[in-house]
């Protein structure tokens, strides 16, 4: 399962007690919350009880719910369910191929509310301290036209645009976040140079800060946040890769650890930090492995685990990574990882039971 590579040590999960690791067979886990877990397998939810995976609920599409049982034509299609958030009403939303997807009250499925119009669907869903919700557009937008950011007053059910980017200024958006510590919502975009933006704004988007526009070195899809400092990895197929900081008092940028590919994927409980590369061949990325690195402090990284790309082609059965869950509450104890297009992990998730092993 977990491989050596001599350019980088022994995995320290090799050594890891055999029973402190899990692995949930066909789930992949996109929530953590402080006594549930949330999983998926196509397009249908599941929730961890009583030491097993129980149905509850699914998405409400015909077509790719049905294509959406294999996992290759999920993987050919992008028909899986890429995200999941408990909103603070305690109702599930979504985000699968087409579209925001959410819980009916009444029969518990889950039903569109925002048909994608551009590109296959959003990278997140962003709730703020007062329950709205944001998301920005992700297509390929070759002809580098208005990028639009939505939001919903009134718990996802309806969406408006609140900003938009105007033409050829970038082409599109990584993520929208809120900062736990002072509540602003923090945006970041890509991809060629000219076109990496990290941005913040504390009133909704009627202002918006730039905290750093430029070339590959502020090209970002996940932002950390520590009380000092916000941790990110850069994700470039041009240049080396790093994992940086923001020093929050200045705004200053700082390299903490060259990393092997770019970094697409990242979640943190409570200070502790997790990033992985992605398998996504250039010139300058040439690992076929996608490698998982954690830290305590977001200071000091180790890598502790690699995963080699499967035999099936990047193009169309999507590129290798290791990906995280949504953290809900940050009291677990435990790691959770999948896979996507990775040798002996792909479709399932890896449980590490005791952080402070690492």
């Amino acid at each position: 399962m977990f491989r050596k590579n001599q350019n980088t040590g022994i995995n320290k999960i090799d050594s890891y007690p055999i029973q402190f690791v899990k692995k949930h067979k066909n789930i992949r886990i996109l929530e953590v919350g402080p006594d549930f877990l949330i999983g998926a397998s196509g397009y249908k939810l599941f929730r961890f009880e009583n030491g097993k995976w129980i149905c509850f609920s699914g998405i409400h599409d015909i077509k790719y719910s049905f294509l959406s049982k294999f996992r290759l034509t999920s993987r050919l299609l992008r028909a899986e369910i890429y995200c999941y958030n408990t909103l603070r009403h305690n109702k599930g939303i979504c985000v699968a191929r087409k579209g925001i997807f959410l819980e009916n009250e009444l029969t518990g499925k889950f039903e569109k509310v925002f048909h994608v119009l551009r590109g296959s669907r959003p990278l997140t869903i962003c709730e703020d301290r007062d329950g709205n919700l944001y998301f920005g557009e992700y297509f390929n937008n070759e002809t580098r036209s208005e990028v639009n950011v939505y939001t919903s007053l009134d718990a996802g059910k309806n969406w408006n645009i609140i900003y938009t980017f105007p033409k050829n200024t970038i082409r599109h958006i990584h993520g929208i976040q809120m900062d736990p510590f002072t509540g602003y919502l923090w945006i970041i975009t890509g991809d060629e140079d000219g076109e990496c933006i990290i941005a913040c704004t504390a009133d909704k988007f009627r202002n918006l800060d730039i905290i750093a526009r430029g070339g590959q070195e502020f090209r970002t899809c996940r932002l950390l946040f520590l009380k000092d400092k916000i941790i990110f990895g850069t994700d470039s197929p041009y240049e080396v890769n790093y994992i940086k900081s923001i020093n929050r008092k200045d705004l200053t940028f700082h390299n903490l650890q060259e990393v092997q590919g770019s970094v697409i994927n990242a979640c943190q409980i409570n200070q502790k930090c997790m990033i992985s590369t992605t398998v996504e061949p250039s010139t300058i990325n040439t690992d076929c492995f996608s490698y998982l690195w954690i830290s305590q402090n977001g200071d000091n990284w180790h890598q502790i685990a690699a995963y080699e790309k499967d035999v099936f082609g990047m193009d169309l059965f999507q590129l290798g990574t290791i990906q995280f869950p949504h953290y809900h509450s940050p009291g677990s104890n435990s790691i959770y990882f999948s896979g996507q297009a990775l040798k002996g992990i792909d479709g399932h998730t890896i449980e590490l039971k005791d952080l402070n092993n690492f």
